[in-house]
């Protein structure tokens, strides 16, 4: 709301409202509220006066009052399209929209060529959600002023609610050409390249944005979750700080930092952010599930568990929590809660779920054929593929589907189960039921303590054998297997660098034979130009498959890896195996513990802090020098 120009006033009063009208064209308000008043008091029906001075007020922040002026200057000249104009926006700063687009269409009827009222009537729609007639009236302000950069961004800004963020881009752009530097504009157009996936070309536009206007907060929020959004997660820490610099207590910014926090592994740090979060707004589910998540990343699975809780209490179905509060029990060894809880990874994983066979659950099927079929990674399907002949005992025919990688493996321990044995991706057989392997222990009612720990169960088949014996070299009196790398996963804690493993390349007496296949051209190179190199071997494209692996690692004297499919190998023909496991492991190591009721040949070595690598190598070394 602004001071129209000079209206006609009464001309008994016109000194007196000339000089109010004067002082408030000028910015000197209180000068023109006396001015005002002065006049009301000698005339109180003076219309001009009575709409100022609600301007003023207006201006001010006093809407109510605004309001009441206004209207009574509206009731005194109601063919005046610029006092219904007014008092339209006054209403609207009280939060009475429909009232506000009542007048505003008012002022529209006595003047249909007026642009300020249908951009002000766009934006009442706006704020309503009304985004296909926010879009239409600012079209209509445009036809009337095509030269007005307010008018473009804001149809951008309707287009860009509408999904249509092409259209909402092209009058972010007129909005720029009309008026260069526009930091709402560039701001808006940031968000809409965002909408398209066109991250690379957003944070440009959040940038200029701040260049303009250093203090806009919602542009250093938007140039935070870009970066968020795209892995940079350091430089989102800083935009989400500069935020926060500005605007403190901004919910969805402490949200944010406390997540990209998290994402660069300092959840110590992330804690205070997620636990502000969660206070300022109790009902935000995802808060509580990323609270949950960093006291899981801090070893504290108690505590994630009560996180969890409050995310479901709010959102039932959310299935990530309910996912990770199953992971949590799991971790403390609550096989009763967390197995049942654990059947919402089906709804959390990329692979889809078997619809068109109904589900096993453990009942004897004795004239039936179940089908298991793995699931998730290589160390997964190892593991779990020790339940598959008790499942055996309680179908007439099961069908196994495994990964094609792990058939040659795996097919020996098939025929002496009495189990078919198939590729992924090759015809099924006829199935009554089926079930995935990793819901096996939930379906044989398995608690911790009757995890089946028998190993081997798993034997190298005989021609894999035979072609690789003699085929490992080096003279050193021990050969050891090494593994420091697995499948990079998001938030990855299970691999570590190749040079942290000095300390055990650097040991006497063994030679080191690398069990991984998939090695980086920087690790190759590193691992030649070694001044050991003469004791560290590999095979690299030699290894073909897992019965590979399982031949190389049943002539080695022990194992030592991190945590990935190489370790459940070598646990499951029961080779020596030191586990190098990081500060909160995965579920199947539980807590604590040094020793392991999958693997009894395992032992495991924790970081005792997140990153720790360098301790758990020492410990390592330190056991491996006692022979």
């Amino acid at each position: 709301m602004r001071p129209l120009p000079h209206p006609n006033a009464i001309p008994v009063m016109q000194p007196v409202f000339d000089r109010a009208f004067a002082a408030h064209r000028d910015g000197r308000l209180d000068d023109a509220e006396r001015g005002y008043r002065a006049t009301l008091d000698g005339n109180p029906t003076h219309v001009d006066a009575l709409h100022l001075l609600g301007v003023l007020r207006h201006q001010q922040g006093q809407h109510a009052e605004a309001a009441a002026l206004v209207r009574r200057a509206v009731n005194l000249r109601p063919e005046d399209a610029a006092l219904q104009l007014n008092l339209g926006n006054a209403l609207k700063a009280l939060g009475q929209i429909d009232d506000a687009i009542e007048q505003f269409r008012n002022a529209l009827t006595l003047a249909p060529s007026f642009p300020m009222a249908h951009y002000n009537l766009g934006n009442a729609y706006a704020s309503q959600g009304r985004h296909e007639d926010a879009a239409d009236a600012f079209e209509r302000s445009l036809r009337l002023q095509p030269q007005d950069a307010s008018s473009h961004n804001n149809l951008g800004n309707a287009l860009h609610a509408l999904g249509r963020h092409t259209e909402a881009i092209a009058s972010f752009r007129r909005a720029l050409e009309l008026r260069p530097g526009h930091a709402g504009a560039l701001n808006n157009m940031g968000m809409a390249l965002n909408a398209l996936n066109r991250a690379d070309e957003a944070i440009p536009c959040f940038q200029a944005a701040l260049a303009a206007e250093p203090r806009f907060v919602a542009a250093h929020f938007n140039l935070a979750n870009t970066f968020d959004a795209t892995g940079r997660h350091a430089e989102a820490v800083r935009s989400f700080e500069a935020a926060l610099t500005f605007q403190p207590n901004l919910p969805p910014a402490i949200y944010g930092m406390g997540n990209a926090l998290a994402a660069l592994g300092r959840h110590e740090q992330a804690l205070p952010y997620l636990e502000r979060s969660v206070g300022l707004d109790p009902q935000f589910a995802l808060a509580w599930l990323s609270l949950g998540n960093a006291h899981q990343a801090l070893g504290a699975p108690a505590r994630a568990v009560r996180a969890f809780d409050q995310a479901l209490r709010v959102r039932p179905d959310l299935a990530s929590a309910h996912m990770n509060r199953a992971l949590a029990w799991l971790t403390l060894r609550d096989f009763a809660r967390g197995l049942p809880e654990y059947e919402w990874r089906l709804q959390t994983v990329a692979q889809p779920v078997m619809q068109t066979l109904p589900r096993w659950h453990g009942e004897p099927i004795a004239q039936r054929t179940l089908l298991i079929h793995a699931e998730q990674g290589f160390g997964d399907t190892l593991q779990f593929v020790r339940f598959v002949p008790l499942a055996a005992q309680r179908a007439a025919r099961v069908v196994l589907e495994v990964q094609p990688q792990l058939l040659p493996l795996l097919a020996p321990a098939a025929q002496a189960w009495r189990v078919t044995l198939i590729a992924q991706g090759a015809p099924r057989p006829a199935a009554d039921l089926q079930c995935p392997l990793l819901s096996l222990p939930l379906a044989l009612g398995t608690s911790y303590d009757t995890i089946p720990g028998r190993t081997p169960y798993l034997d190298v088949p005989p021609a894999y054998g035979r072609k690789w014996r003699g085929s490992l070299g080096g003279h050193a009196k021990r050969k050891i297997g090494i593994a420091w790398s697995g499948r990079i996963q998001q938030n990855e804690t299970r691999s570590m660098p190749l040079a942290a493993l000095e300390p055990l390349f650097a040991l006497d007496g063994i030679d080191w034979i690398v069990l991984q296949p998939d090695l980086s051209a920087d690790e190759r190179a590193a691992l030649d130009a070694h001044p050991r190199a003469a004791s560290i071997h590999r095979f690299d494209a030699r290894i073909g498959d897992f019965a590979d692996t399982a031949a190389i690692i049943e002539r080695l004297d022990a194992v030592v890896s991190i945590d990935t499919s190489i370790a459940h190998l070598a646990g499951a023909l029961r080779k020596p195996l030191w586990l190098m496991l990081p500060f909160a492991a995965d579920w199947r190591w539980f807590d604590g513990d040094t020793r392991s009721p999958w693997y009894p040949g395992a032992t495991l070595v924790r970081q005792p802090r997140p990153g720790a690598w360098g301790e758990v190598v020492d410990a390592v070394a330190s056991e491996l020098r006692k022979g």
